[in-house]
């Protein structure tokens, strides 16, 4: 008896060598991954903030449901009876039961009510409810292409969310939690090494009640015009803050499944347009800063002009506005008095200060997606192209371009990059982080960025864009009515982007302003169409910012030298 115990003892002590010496480290290895689990401990998604601290992107708990396969005995009536709570099929239910060993998702941040219905089914040994944070936005359309969305796991999918998503989604952290027999966590177990660190707010350079203005009255001029869409950028020119960012048709991102995705492009800054007349601004800036053309020089427009390869460029309804300076082909929008300047300019030239005022690139400003638009070499403006560049035709540009170019005329020449983001707050509130003025190149002298100034208010006070006047302010503007192409090749004449792009109050600028309604029906000129909006916005703008009237209303008055009929483009 006594060798017998010996033996079994002998026997007993060897077997447990085996496991704890020889297999120990195996074993205790297949055990943690039996018993411990890690777990990904999502952070809280930053806010997205207008520049007073308004909401415009915030967070809300939402549950979420999952099931533990192992607990479920017959996944098919399982999913014959959850299923239809869900809206789902129950062939996919069940496939995703069977799928999983411990843990399977079955719906995201769902509704309270499914919660509650799904607990009425006593299933709680096989159903489990997970708190999740769920994007919201609570003005809804509000800014809508500006703030982009984030998916259904908080990862920014456009616009700012997806610009600034490192910033806003913070650090993952872990928890290290024991599961009971049935695949449950034991709370109790848990061990959070590190900690999750929650995303940044973001406080954007964008204000919520200037937005608002921009919105409503881009929305009821396309109504009012039958256009298909239409978009508004205001910004401060002095320093390329963007105080609002508006486009028509709107969606809205707390519906985003429901939308097409051709509603989330940002037009405004990833759509390129021929620029039309607006262009001519930058064409009499590089005439005049290069000493090409004097501002006293005469331009003979007879409505109509034989171009280089036997093209003829006509004005608006072939009007003759006879002997012009520069400012009155600014004010009365002529066509041939500008192609005039451009051949006077030259291509090589011309092609340098395009270039610096920042078309045919990006300009830079913090959002996706940017458009760098189109402009030729000069070695292909073949027959007219010069000419037809001069006025805005044959180049694409972007909303931004050209509001970030218009800064050179209110920054003595300089072009500063346009931004969203203003700065960073932590979630305890403390500044991480600022931007401000970004100064990107000398393009013009301060002298000729003056002049261009007062020619523009030319055409606001007595030329094509008198329908932007605001009472008490002068206003510096420019109408474009740029043709759209055809899709078999050239120009299709029912089909146009009118738009206005003007600076205000004068002589010190604090806003910068672009219109553009695609395509409107009926009255389809800048001025008749555009420069209204215009007006509308900058004037609730300017009481809202509490901006003081003009000194002076007509600055523009003595660079034009004799009376002349004001056109329609």
């Amino acid at each position: 008896m006594v060798a017998v115990l010996l033996l079994t003892l002998a026997a007993l002590v060897l077997r447990l060598a085996q496991l704890q010496v020889v297999n120990g480290a195996r074993l205790q290895q297949l055990a943690q991954r039996q018993q411990l689990e890690t777990i990904l401990l999502e952070p809280h998604r930053g806010r997205i903030l207008d520049r007073q601290g308004r909401p415009l992107a915030v967070n809300v708990e939402v549950p979420s449901i999952y099931a533990v396969p192992s607990a479920i005995p017959d996944p098919h009536a399982f999913a014959v009876r959850v299923a239809p709570l869900l809206g789902q099929r129950t062939a996919d239910v069940e496939r995703r039961v069977e799928a999983g060993r411990e843990f399977a998702w079955l719906a995201r941040k769902v509704s309270p009510q499914v919660v509650t219905r799904l607990r009425a089914l006593g299933l709680d040994d096989q159903l489990g409810v997970l708190p999740e944070d769920r994007r919201a936005y609570p003005d809804g359309l509000l800014a809508a292409h500006l703030l982009g969305f984030a998916g259904i796991d908080n990862q920014g999918l456009s616009g700012v969310e997806l610009a600034y998503d490192e910033t806003l989604r913070g650090t993952a952290g872990k928890a290290i939690v024991a599961r009971d027999g049935l695949g449950r966590v034991l709370v109790e177990t848990q061990h959070v090494v590190p900690a999750p660190q929650d995303g940044r707010d973001i406080l954007l350079t964008i204000d919520q009640v200037i937005q608002h203005i921009a919105e409503r009255e881009l929305t009821s001029a396309v109504a009012e015009s039958g256009a298909r869409g239409g978009w508004v950028v205001v910004m401060d020119p002095t320093n390329g803050e963007i105080l609002a960012m508006a486009a028509v048709p709107a969606f809205d991102p707390n519906l985003v499944p429901q939308m097409r995705p051709s509603r989330w492009v940002n037009p405004a800054v990833s759509e390129a347009h021929e620029p039309g007349s607006t262009f001519k601004i930058f064409l009499m800036a590089a005439a005049l800063d290069s000493g090409a053309v004097l501002s006293t020089d005469r331009f003979y427009c007879g409505g109509a002009l034989k171009a280089p390869g036997g093209a003829v460029i006509r004005d608006s309804l072939n009007k003759r506005h006879g002997w012009q300076t520069m400012a009155e082909i600014v004010k009365n929008s002529c066509n041939v008095g500008a192609a005039q300047v451009g051949t006077r300019l030259g291509k090589a030239e011309f092609y340098n200060y395009i270039r610096a005022f920042g078309f045919g690139r990006p300009v830079g400003i913090d959002l996706p997606g940017e458009s760098s638009g189109i402009v030729p070499p000069p070695s292909s403006w073949l027959g007219p192209g010069l000419q037809t560049i001069s006025f805005g035709q044959g180049i694409s540009t972007t909303a931004i371009q050209l509001l970030t170019a218009s800064t050179a005329l209110v920054n003595e020449g300089t072009v500063v990059r346009p931004y969203v983001m203003r700065a960073q707050r932590d979630r305890a509130g403390r500044l991480v982080a600022a931007v401000g003025r970004q100064p990107l190149r000398q393009v013009l002298k301060p002298e000729t960025a003056r002049t261009i100034i007062q020619m523009m208010v030319g055409a606001t006070e007595g030329g094509t864009g008198k329908g932007a006047r605001v009472d008490g302010y002068a206003v510096a503007g420019k109408t474009a009515t740029a043709e759209k192409p055809a899709p078999t090749g050239g120009y299709d004449p029912g089909r146009y982007v009118a738009s206005f792009l003007g600076l205000v109050p004068v002589p010190d600028p604090r806003l910068a302003i672009l219109v553009a309604l695609d395509e409107p029906r009926g009255a389809y000129s800048g001025g008749e169409v555009a420069a209204p909006v215009f007006k509308q916005i900058a004037s609730q703008i300017l009481w809202y910012l509490r901006i003081p009237p003009s000194a002076a209303r007509s600055p523009a008055n003595s660079l034009t030298s004799s009376p002349t009929a004001s056109g329609t483009r």
